[in-house]
């Protein structure tokens, strides 16, 4: 859309409010500019209050004397196993990640730790991947008094997760024990903790810049001059839309594009189950398309395994999915085939990949979703029910007697059981047959690495338990994502490359909006939301710096 009469005009329009968009207004705001965030939902925070909040950041201030700029580079490079755009991009998160966070702690009410315990996730096969570390290159942020600080109507607007609970605790207290009486202090006052205390600091910080804030306001279109230059955008909805005038530029943070079908099949090329916030459909991927983005990375996303809770519903209607990668010991994960194809105990940015697996020998995707875990009684007692549910009179029943769905079940037998889950039962009591002959003498021969088996990425799955009964359970157990990492290419300052031009002026991208600068790597815990912020922090740096354009 070419420019023309504006309703308002600022320096610099957001759109999206994670941790890129909230801290490239924060950026944009300190170096001079007027700045609007608008944000499509009824809640403020996006994929970041939604997560668990920790960041990974190499040589920040925690651990850098434990750490190294080279160490760091080396372990990303490595990674992303030659899937970098622009490596040198690599270089440029490493430089400036410390810096960013040193920002956010001296300018806002962020406080971050070291979250202990949490090394990277590639640390278990240090041998063959070069820079890891045992130290905690993950920051986590600590809780913080939403109510009081924001008030109630703002501290209500932050994004509670389904996903990551109890939403007051941090990610780094999870290895202490919070007294219950202070987990009911922070509940009676309003705090948050994880991602939700990021945003949460961020949003205080610019509301007290009086920067506009606007939620239930969607990004719809974005406004170029005759040159091509993006010069302001078109938000809300049919019958009141707004034309917000950009003279210094418009930075792209809404999220990936896991929620649009089309685009998912398009781009990824199988299903997967988001655990993110529905409005991410891919508005600011098709925004920057339209004004002439290079894309990168468009068939990568962030993994998790994902199982539904057979008795919660979401805010869609939907049964809400939980991020679980198996059941742990003494359950397996099998194809529709009965074959045992992964292991739940990986690192969970890995664990999708194998259902996209084309199996030449049965030409197909032989591993498509759903899979199935199974699990034996014992498995069933030690997680006391799956999500909660009960066996009664040798059915599977939910915490208020409801029945299970079709997607859990429990049978008497594994033959009965692959009879009720339409898998081959012979195959399917092979498999099992199998698997436990080994496990009760600890050993899998038939899965390749144990030392890169670990349970600080997924359920204990460090020990071999047989798959026991009577009885006998299955649930769907799905490929699912944390957010796609694929969109506009970018470059150091997050200006968004274009297909007919070297940039396109006026136009910036940051989180997953924009192709990983980690060449969709995940090294370690917040390795989404670390890039969110860097690069939101380096994009409305530049934007502030940059001369007010003339925008008619």
């Amino acid at each position: 859309m070419s420019g023309g009469v504006w309703d308002e005009v600022f320096d610099v329009v957001v759109v999206g409010s994670g941790a890129g968009a909230l801290t490239a207004a924060l950026l944009a705001a300190d170096g001079g500019a007027s700045v609007c965030v608008v944000e499509k939902s009824e809640y403020i925070g996006g994929t970041t209050a939604t997560s668990g909040g920790d960041m990974w950041l190499p040589v920040n201030r925690h651990i850098a004397d434990q750490d190294s700029r080279e160490e760091a580079i080396a372990y990303v490079t490595r990674l992303s196993d030659g899937r970098a755009y622009d490596p040198h991009l690599i270089e440029v998160y490493v430089d400036t990640a410390a810096e960013a966070l040193d920002y956010l702690e001296a300018n806002t009410d962020l406080v971050t730790r070291a979250h202990k315990g949490l090394p990277d996730y590639y640390a278990v096969v240090p041998g063959r991947i070069p820079g890891t570390k045992e130290i905690p290159r993950s920051v986590s942020c600590q809780p913080y008094p939403a109510r009081e600080k924001l008030g109630a109507e703002w501290a209500a607007r932050v994004n509670p997760s389904p996903w990551v609970k109890p939403p007051e605790v941090a990610y780094a207290e999870a290895i202490e024990v919070v007294p219950r009486e202070e987990l009911e202090r922070r509940r009676r006052e309003g705090y948050r903790a994880k991602g939700g205390a990021l945003i949460a600091t961020l949003l205080k910080a610019l509301l007290d810049r009086g920067v506009s804030v606007r939620y239930s306001t969607s990004g719809r279109e974005l406004v170029t001059n005759d040159a091509g230059a993006v010069v302001g955008l078109v938000v809300g909805e049919d019958g009141a839309l707004t034309r917000l005038g950009a003279r210094k530029g418009v930075v792209l943070a809404t999220g990936g594009f896991e929620w649009n079908p089309d685009m998912v099949t398009t781009f990824l090329g199988y299903d997967v189950k988001p655990c993110t916030p529905w409005t991410n459909t891919g508005d600011g991927h098709r925004m920057a398309m339209r004004a002439g983005a290079q894309l990168g990375l468009m068939t990568s996303f962030f993994s998790y395994g994902v199982m539904h809770d057979p008795w919660e519903i979401g805010r869609d209607g939907n049964p809400l999915p939980q991020m679980e990668m198996g059941l742990g010991a003494g359950s397996i994960i099998v194809n529709q085939h009965g074959k045992r194809f992964m292991h739940g105990g990986y690192t969970y940015n890995d664990f999708s990949h194998p259902f996209n697996f084309f199996d030449q020998r049965n030409p197909g995707y032989t591993n498509k979703g759903p899979a199935w875990c199974v699990f034996g009684a014992a498995q069933w007692e030690s997680k006391k029910g799956v999500f909660g549910g009960k066996i009664v009179d040798g059915e599977i029943v939910g915490p208020n007697g409801q029945p299970a769905p079709s997607w859990l079940v429990a049978a008497e037998s594994i033959r009965e059981l692959a009879a009720k889950i339409n898998v081959d039962p012979d195959a399917l009591e092979e498999t099992v047959l199998r698997y436990n002959a080994f496990a009760e003498k600890g050993e899998d021969p038939d899965w390749g690495d144990p030392e890169q088996v670990r349970s600080a990425t997924g359920p204990d799955t460090t020990s071999l338990k047989p798959v026991v009964g009577p009885f006998y359970g299955a649930i769907q157990q799905w490929p699912g994502t944390l957010g796609t990492s694929g969109g506009p290419k970018i470059d150091a300052d997050a200006r968004v490359l274009g297909t007919e031009v070297p940039i396109v002026d006026g136009l910036y991208a940051a989180g997953n909006t924009a192709a990983s600068v980690l060449g969709g790597t995940y090294p370690g815990g917040g390795s989404c939301v670390g890039p969110s912020m860097v690069m939101g922090y380096r994009a409305g740096r530049h934007a502030a710096a940059r001369p007010a354009r003339d925008i008619g």
